[in-house]
């Protein structure tokens, strides 16, 4: 595991007695304790609200949810049915809400199976004026039906990993584990 890696796998340590990301960023030098102070407050007060996958062709709402509690401190699990893995494309939209101000709002998501990453995928937002709630919307083209892994594969066995940050100072991360019925 690298260094980094490790890091990012930090958490609150009034809660647990380890360390956050930007305890050990700013032990380390590369984060000020201001700025640690402002990663704190964006995390302790960013929340997914609503989150829903959508057939981007019809519109059609094929999965949501807005169960989205503590969602940095525990994997979270969904059901989607099997229809999404035979969309041309999906739209996912993601209601969210800040009460600080993020400057740089990206996501880089990492889809594993069994593990290991099979696609990774990097998202800038942009600004996020604090106070606000907002939708942000991507669409992701299927590989096509010939490419793509049998969903009694897929089924249990995939995670889809989603780091949040402002610019390169991480925020934090969401763990979902997907069933397909």
């Amino acid at each position: 595991m690298k260094n980094d890696e490790m890091l990012l796998k930090g958490r609150d340590e009034r809660k647990d007695g380890r360390n956050t990301y930007g305890d050990v960023m700013r032990r380390e030098g590369k984060m000020d304790a201001q700025t640690s102070s402002r990663i704190a407050r964006i995390r302790d007060g960013f929340k997914i609200v609503n989150m829903e996958m959508s057939d981007a062709e019809s519109g059609e709402v094929l999965w949501q949810s807005s169960d989205w509690n503590d969602m940095f401190e525990r994997e979270l699990e969904a059901t989607v049915p099997q229809a999404i893995l035979e969309a041309k494309a999906v739209a996912r939209t993601m209601k969210f809400s800040s009460v600080e101000e993020i400057r740089k709002f990206r996501l880089v998501q990492t889809v594993l199976l069994h593990g290991q990453p099979i696609e990774v995928w990097e998202f800038k937002v942009g600004l996020v004026i604090p106070g606000t709630t907002n939708s942000w919307q991507c669409v992701i083209e299927s590989a096509g039906k010939d490419q793509m892994i049998p969903v009694h594969i897929l089924s249990g066995n995939t995670m889809i990993d989603t780091k949040f940050f402002d610019g390169d100072k991480f925020i934090g991360r969401v763990t979902l584990k997907l069933d397909y019925e």
